[in-house]
């Protein structure tokens, strides 16, 4: 193998590793989320999220990650973190741990997942929240504030 071959060798491996890191990183933020709100158990949404339509207290019952559901047509869909109050009110968390800001796509796949929950759950009131570390491109905050998606670009621990 010559130096150039090994070169882009080295290079997709490091984007792949990447990847992979960037991957675990997001995963671990749900997982420190869910922690965070079941360790709290009695708290109002604004205690993490701003625009918070419903801020009434929720007394958490049950915190659960990537829950999967799937449309009417089969195409499969997952709920990042999903914080469920005994009053029948659900947090349901978009989590993005990028360095980059999200952008519409990112708001608009969201709501889709809400509508999808939504129906298979009428039940349930839903709050919506997107937690984006890297923040929201104009538009995308704009669709969030407008669809009443609470947002957060940290989460405070303490």
């Amino acid at each position: 193998m010559n130096f150039h071959e090994e070169l882009e060798k080295l290079r997709e491996d490091k984007k792949s590793l990447q990847g992979m890191v960037s991957h675990l990183t997001g995963m671990m933020a749900e997982y420190q989320l869910a922690v965070e709100f079941r360790s709290r158990k009695r708290f109002a949404p604004s205690r993490y999220f701003v625009n918070v339509k419903d801020d009434t207290k929720l007394n958490v019952t049950d915190v659960r990650m990537r829950v999967r559901f799937q449309r009417p047509d089969g195409k499969g869909m997952e709920m990042d973190v999903l914080a469920e109050s005994d009053c029948g009110r659900v947090l349901a968390v978009e989590v993005k741990k990028t360095e980059a800001p999200i952008g519409l796509t990112s708001v608009e796949d969201f709501l889709e997942k809400l509508g999808v929950y939504a129906s298979l759950h009428p039940e349930r009131t839903i709050i919506p929240a997107f937690f984006s570390v890297g923040g929201f491109r104009g538009k995308a905050r704009d669709i969030c504030e407008k669809n009443g998606i609470a947002t957060a670009q940290e989460i405070r621990w303490f």
